[in-house]
């Protein structure tokens, strides 16, 4: 590990244990707000100052977030191997990092629907999904930050080797194709009206989708770019002609199964909507499932 990255390690460690108290405070604050704001008592002008804190400390999440996450897109890189705990922990990562975003939403929606005398429990509900996403992502990213800075890596001028980034990007794949196909079925069951799905279908997949975007950026760019011969070897051409025909083998009676759903007495309003979302997740899951599978035949 080289002396910059070591840097970025510890940067973003130092910065992780500050979030884990930051994290930790404002769970405690909004667990106590909850039941506060739901029931509409009204609340003490001491809340102000609170607020102020939970606001620096989503800052400091924040943070922590975008530095661990370059970090570790950084060794990604520079790394002579991958695993799965790296994958998982760089997809939730993103993903966490985003919410976060949603999260400063929420929080300005639920100040302004207590005043106009709204009910709120809906967004309290998905802000302690987010936080509890956050925790984990938190852990996780910890955990993989000190396990680099432990691991024994003998430093070298030469790149990572193409495959690395090749079993990243598809493994990304597999995870980002689960987690949306869990929202696909969610949408499904739900009684969601469609104005709603189309607010949440664009904004969640591209969510879930951003960490396969990043790696897939990075991949490009590493090969056009920074002097990596383009095109792919032989064996990589013919995993992705593979996994892409059959990949389109298994798509066409799932959405010829869907079509009949979504024209029965059954349907709902919605499901129009999850066409292309139960598509686009369906293919990148199997595409990139059945690539990993060849290449390591």
């Amino acid at each position: 590990m080289s002396r910059f990255l070591k840097t970025l390690h510890l940067f973003s460690l130092s910065f992780g244990f500050l979030s884990a108290v930051a994290l930790a405070f404002n769970t405690v604050i909004f667990l106590i707000l909850y039941p506060q704001v739901t029931q509409f008592v009204e609340l003490d002008p001491s809340w102000e100052s609170y607020g102020i804190v939970a606001a620096i400390n989503i800052i400091l999440i924040a943070i922590f977030h975008l530095a661990s996450i370059i970090t570790l897109l950084a060794h990604l890189v520079t790394a002579k191997n991958t695993s799965r705990l790296k994958v998982l922990t760089i997809t939730l990562g993103i993903i966490s990092g985003l919410m976060i975003l949603a999260d400063i939403a929420l929080l300005s929606d639920i100040g302004k629907e207590f005043i106009q005398g709204w009910q709120t429990r809906g967004e309290w509900i998905i802000l302690f999904i987010s936080y509890g996403l956050h925790s984990l992502s938190m852990v996780l990213l910890l955990i993989t930050l000190i396990r680099n800075i432990r691991a024994e890596t003998k430093p070298t001028g030469e790149v990572i080797k193409d495959e690395v980034l090749f079993l990243s990007l598809h493994s990304t794949g597999i995870i980002c194709g689960w987690l949306g196909l869990g929202g696909v079925i969610a949408g499904i069951m739900t009684n969601l009206s469609a104005w709603m799905m189309e607010r949440i279908i664009p904004m969640l997949g591209g969510v879930i989708l951003s960490p396969y975007l990043a790696i897939l950026f990075i991949w490009l760019i590493r090969r056009y770019l920074v002097g990596v011969k383009p095109g792919l070897d032989e064996k990589q051409f013919q995993d992705l002609s593979r996994a892409g025909l059959l990949s389109l083998l298994f798509l066409i009676p799932i959405m010829i199964v869907y079509f009949g759903l979504q024209v029965s007495p059954i349907a709902r309003e919605s499901w129009p909507l999850l066409w292309l979302p139960l598509l686009l997740f369906f293919l990148l899951t199997f595409f990139s499932s059945f690539t990993l599978r060849y290449f390591k035949e």
